[in-house]
């Protein structure tokens, strides 16, 4: 009731409002609607507004506002123990990206996990970026990432991705990417997004936002149980629309820094202790279940025994994307033949 009352003085306001006719006659002035073509300029202006996210290079500007964000202007430190947690992204579903089933196309889908993984790639590695950025001038050893050998310019490239779709995304629809770093090999990281139903999921903190407020617990409440751990992801389960996977490399010039050097240097990993030997157990992860790609890490408590748990699990999965690199080699150019060739529009 009180938003239905409060959308109606909304509207009698507005009512109010255009029945002058000093602000009737400003608008049609300034919209230009009496003028020759002044209607297709109004309709073309609430187009354009309903698919801001389409327009040209508005992918540019949310790329950089991501990456420039995250990179210099955020005001909390990101924990070690924090590795692992997921970032959180939301966007909406704008006509310009439905497709003959009136649903969120399958190709615009890359362009929003772009987003999402700039925010969580450029926090995590924070600190070895900006180190970088002071690395010329500078005598080997001073703490950069990947500070030993020749130098070069260092880029962060992104080596490989896939989507996963499980329901479609309606029109306007608002949806959370949420990505966290899954695990990492020898040359590669590899990031795991999520992208679900919007207000499904809520964390029960926020690492680089502690003034927000996150969940309660939600299987008590005044010490009754309200929901099982069952029922509780079975909920999950049914929020989410898709899931990617991507891998990420980083270079200086042809040289390739290995991700735990990285981490290292962004001050994300704690010194491995020398003679370190892994100790640990690795859970088990059964294909096509949810729970064995959660992460397991929890708490304050940050060695390398867990660290190096949480990889290998994640490792798991992403062995098998990385197993598809082989299909390259599987371009023949069209030896026995080829069904056609056309081309797209006019050439």
């Amino acid at each position: 009731m009180p938003r239905v009352a409060s959308i109606m003085v909304v509207g009698a306001s507005i009512a109010a409002l255009a029945s002058q006719p000093a602000l009737r006659g400003f608008l049609v002035k300034w919209s230009g609607l009496q003028s020759p073509g002044g209607a297709w300029r109004i309709l073309a202006i609430l187009l354009a507004l309903a698919n801001l996210k389409n327009l040209p290079f508005v992918w540019h500007i949310r790329f950089l506002r991501a990456f420039v964000y995250q990179l210099y202007l955020r005001p909390t430190p990101l924990p070690p123990h924090a590795l692992f947690q997921p970032m959180i992204s939301s966007t909406r579903t704008p006509l310009m990206e439905m497709d003959y089933n009136f649903h969120k196309s399958n190709s615009t889908y890359f362009s929003d996990l772009d987003i999402s993984r700039t925010h969580l790639f450029t926090a995590l590695i924070r600190n070895g970026i900006r180190k970088n950025s002071r690395l010329y001038g500078k005598k080997k050893g001073d703490g950069t990432i990947g500070d030993a050998g020749p130098r070069g310019k260092h880029v962060i490239a992104l080596g490989g991705v896939s989507c996963l779709f499980k329901r479609e995304i309606p029109p306007y629809q608002k949806y959370e990417m949420w990505t966290r770093l899954l695990c990492w090999d020898r040359k590669w990281f590899y990031l795991v997004t999520h992208l679900v139903k919007a207000g499904v999921a809520k964390p029960s903190s926020y690492t680089l936002q502690p003034w927000k407020k996150g969940r309660k617990d939600r299987k008590r409440v005044n010490g009754e149980e309200m929901e099982s751990e069952e029922k509780i992801r079975e909920k999950l389960k049914g929020a989410v629309f898709a899931t990617s996977l991507a891998k990420y490399v980083i270079k200086r010039g042809r040289i390739t820094v290995p991700p735990e050097e990285a981490l290292l240097r962004a001050d994300m990993l704690p010194p491995k202790p020398e003679g370190w030997v892994f100790k640990g157990e690795m859970n088990g992860a059964i294909n096509g279940d949810v729970d064995s790609v959660l992460p397991a890490v929890l708490g304050e408590e940050w060695h390398w025994d867990k660290i190096e748990a949480e990889r290998l699990r994640g490792l798991q999965f992403a062995e098998k994307f990385a197993y598809l690199d082989g299909l390259h080699e599987e371009f023949d150019g069209g030896r026995n033949g080829a069904l056609g060739e056309y081309a797209d529009l006019l050439f």
